[in-house]
């Protein structure tokens, strides 16, 4: 496919026709659309909605007369298992099944009961310790969000070389 573009003559007397060749430019023209269609879906697909879990060093603290408010509930993924806190002492270990697999059934369960017992709570903090498979802190994520915390935060932990979770019972 070309295009004849008729020349004005470049003077004595010669003919300015020339071809133009238009087939290169359209299969440049076609894969440029391609890659930006593709580009196009794919920003659609991995956006994932998640503030950081980093609080103002700066803010004041609350005033003494004000009771201090609920913190929020943590679920700390670790390689030998998964935790399930809102304060020290209300931790809830679930130690890792087998290589690599967690008891998310017990999780959720964990998880529901404290928005039960919070019902008004919106806020939810996931922690994945170094090493831990990305899976892992989406299903985390899957989890909080379906049981009713709409703003969940991500954080970092350590690597899980502390001692191994205690046995549940």
């Amino acid at each position: 496919m070309s295009v004849s573009l008729p020349g004005a003559g470049g003077g004595r007397g010669r003919n300015m026709n020339f071809d133009l060749n238009l087939v290169p430019f359209i299969d440049l023209m076609s894969t440029i659309i391609v890659f930006l269609i593709a580009t196009a879906v794919w920003v659609q697909i991995t956006s994932l909605n998640v503030e950081q879990s980093i609080q103002d060093p700066n803010a004041p603290p609350p005033p003494p007369d004000q009771t201090p408010p609920t913190p929020p509930l943590t679920v700390h993924i670790r390689s030998d298992g998964v935790e399930v806190l809102r304060t020290p002492d209300k931790l809830k270990n679930f130690p890792a099944l087998k290589a690599d697999t967690y008891d998310w059934d017990a999780v959720t369960a964990a998880v529901k009961a404290e928005k039960s017992s919070y019902p008004e709570e919106i806020q939810a903090t996931i922690v994945t310790d170094d090493g831990v498979a990305y899976k892992h802190m989406i299903r985390a994520l899957d989890i909080t969000r379906q049981s009713g915390f709409d703003k969940t935060l991500l954080g970092g932990g350590p690597a899980s070389v502390a001692a191994p979770l205690p046995p549940r019972g």
